[in-house]
């Protein structure tokens, strides 16, 4: 008989700080919603980071002659644009969790956002960020690689979200066979964030280790069976990312967990590929790890 979930729940309960990136976003509701409910589940606190990246914000291009001052008030209204966005989230953020009553704290820096982020990161669990547009609105080119180049630096595990709240019920877990594919589960599972989500174990192609799909993932839903879990499995074929994105509309996931190396991530091979492009593409919450 498989142990019950709630014994694991209170066994565990790895999660006990919080971090989460701060920014006026669109995505600033969903992350208000998916911290809270994560703090009260686990009796953690949460940790704001505000991030204001004044050298970029400063950056506006060449500069005809005579027109320094107003290139200088053109930086000037960045960077005081950027700190007001923060506050006003900040504010929002901070009234949520004392109605909820989760304790919170907030950290203000003006730095670049990747190095402040890693370095505030070692002394929490879990990092929650928006997929899209993070930290300073739009001036951070690509934010999609931002957030794997934070997963390098060895930020992790980071749970995004979309602009859209969702309750998170069902979890999909994409699953190679690989070391990483499999930290990147147990590291999910035993943390337990949603004890009662319904899993989904999914293949796409031929496992990279020459193992039968069929048997990876008859082991890999025994082993979530062990955390009180009884998850389905499926095996597809063809592209990654169209048929991860298939798997995960069919199944009404409203979660998709993923694993990385680090070596094939700097690389952009693979997982680098297949998770920018899940990012850019999906509008289901991502929780990544390696």
């Amino acid at each position: 008989m498989s142990p019950c979930k709630n014994e694991f729940h209170k066994a565990g309960q790895m999660v006990k700080r919080l971090l989460v990136g701060i920014a006026g976003t669109p995505s600033l509701p969903a992350k208000i919603e998916c911290a809270i409910d994560i703090a009260k589940r686990h009796r953690a606190e949460i940790s704001l980071v505000s991030v204001v990246d004044v050298d970029r914000l400063s950056r506006v291009g060449p500069v005809p002659l005579g027109a320094g001052a107003y290139a200088q008030n053109m930086r000037d209204s960045r960077i005081a644009k950027s700190h007001a966005l923060d506050e006003n989230a900040i504010g929002k953020f901070e009234e949520a969790c004392r109605q909820a009553d989760v304790p919170v704290r907030t950290i203000r820096r003006e730095d670049q956002p990747l190095d402040v982020l890693a370095a505030v990161w070692r002394y929490h669990d879990l990092c929650l960020l928006g997929a899209r547009g993070w930290f300073d609105y739009g001036v951070m080119p690509e934010p999609e690689d931002g957030l794997l180049n934070l997963i390098a630096k060895g930020v992790r595990p980071i749970l995004t979200v979309s602009e859209t709240p969702r309750t998170v019920r069902r979890v999909m877990i994409a699953f190679n066979g690989s070391l990483q594919s499999a930290k990147a589960m147990k590291r999910f599972i035993q943390m337990a964030l949603w004890p009662d989500v319904k899993i989904h174990i999914v293949c796409v192609g031929e496992p990279e280790t020459g193992e039968s799909a069929a048997g990876l993932l008859e082991e890999a839903a025994a082993y979530c069976k062990m955390y009180g879990h009884d998850p389905s499995t499926e095996q597809a074929d063809g592209d990654v990312q169209d048929a991860l994105l298939g798997m995960a509309e069919s199944a009404g996931a409203d979660l998709i967990v993923l694993g990385s190396s680090y070596r094939k991530l700097l690389m952009r091979q693979r997982f680098g590929r297949n998770a920018l492009g899940l990012i850019q593409r999906s509008d289901v919450p991502l929780f990544m790890s390696h």
